[in-house]
Order: structure tokens, then sequence, then C-alpha cells
């Protein structure tokens, strides 16, 4: 919604001819520090909409994926699950570089991460009766490397980090930390002219 919002105003205030509307599925690895435990590896596939050139080498992405992490077998059948969903900055860097091609860009944002602790399937309940599942704001910052074999495809690297202000002493104990999320992987885009 809030992608469609940004959409209608620039097309309302007469953003330039460059604008592009690029859509499309990544896959990724994700490392999760949960609590300062060992980090943990994922394998998942994750979307992207992302709106290139509102501002000259300025665009926004919408961004969500789905991730499970189970914890070691010695522990129980225990399973952490988030559901990011980022709004993104991005920022192309090399603007004197002219090449349709290439595109390389940093991005930051805000985001807000859907998480739940899983035992056998069921959402754990803790001594004091609440659930261990929430919703917090966070932090994402990365870099993107684009390259664009054919005019309307894209074949992107990313690398984000994600930091999740997940912190609450007096529900989870005072051994709970924010929680990190380090995300490698590669998407195609679509990418289509909106002028």
């Amino acid at each position: 919604m809030l992608l469609s919002g940004i959409l209608i105003a620039t097309l309302l205030f007469g953003a330039g001819e460059n604008i592009q509307l690029s859509i499309g599925p990544n896959y990724s690895s994700y490392l999760l520090f949960r609590n300062d435990e060992d980090t943990r590896g994922k394998w998942n596939l994750g979307g992207e909409i992302a709106v290139d050139n509102v501002i000259p080498n300025i665009g926004f992405k919408l961004r969500g994926t789905k991730l499970s992490y189970d914890a070691p077998p010695e522990q129980g059948p225990y399973v952490w699950e988030y559901t990011p969903l980022n709004l993104c900055a991005s920022f192309n860097i090399l603007p004197f570089l002219k090449t349709p091609w290439l595109r390389v860009s940093i991005e930051t944002g805000l985001g807000l991460y859907f998480w739940r602790e899983l035992y056998d399937g069921e959402v754990i309940v803790l001594p004091t009766g609440e659930k261990a599942e929430e919703t917090d704001i966070g932090f994402v910052g990365g870099a993107t490397v684009q390259l664009r074999p054919i005019k309307y495809v894209g074949i992107e690297y990313a690398m984000r980090y994600n930091y999740i202000a997940s912190t609450d002493i007096y529900k989870y104990g005072f051994d709970d930390t924010d929680d990190k999320i380090w995300e490698n992987g590669v998407g195609i885009k679509f990418i289509l002219p909106l002028r």
C-alpha cells in the first residue's frame, strides 16, 4: 500500500522518464545472530519490488520473505520464524557511470519484523501466560550490484544486515538481546519502464 502511494505520487508530480518498476524473486542465505548464540544459516526465497530513479539516482525498495530456523536437535523441536518486511531508500553510488547494464547501489531503511518461537509447531506460551511472538521494528543496510544482460531483465547480488530491536528483558529474561540477520543472495528482476 505504501509503495502504491509512492508510485502514484511520483507519477502525479511528473517524475522523469527514467523511472522504472522492478519486480522479482531473490534467493538468499540468511544467518541469524540470536541472543549471542551461534549463527544458523538458512536459504530462503523472497520477493522485492523496486522503483528506481524516483529522484535521479535514488529509488525505493519494498522487500519481504519468510525465514525459519530449527534449533539444534538436542534442544528439541524448537523453531524460530521471522518475516521481515523492509522499505529502503536505494542510492546509486556510481552515477557518473552511464552504462545501462551495471548499477551499484547502497541502501538503508526501516522494517517491520514479525517473529515467533515455536515448539512442536505451536507458539510457545511463557510462564507469564504471554505468547513468544512479537512485531518489532528494525534497521536494514546493505549493498547491491545489478547486471542487466537484457534490457528488461536484471541479475542482482545483494548483501544486507538487519538489526532487529527485539530485546524485552521483562518478558524473556536478562540474557535477551537484539536479534541480527545477515543476508547474502542473488535475485532476478523484471524491469518495466513506467513511461
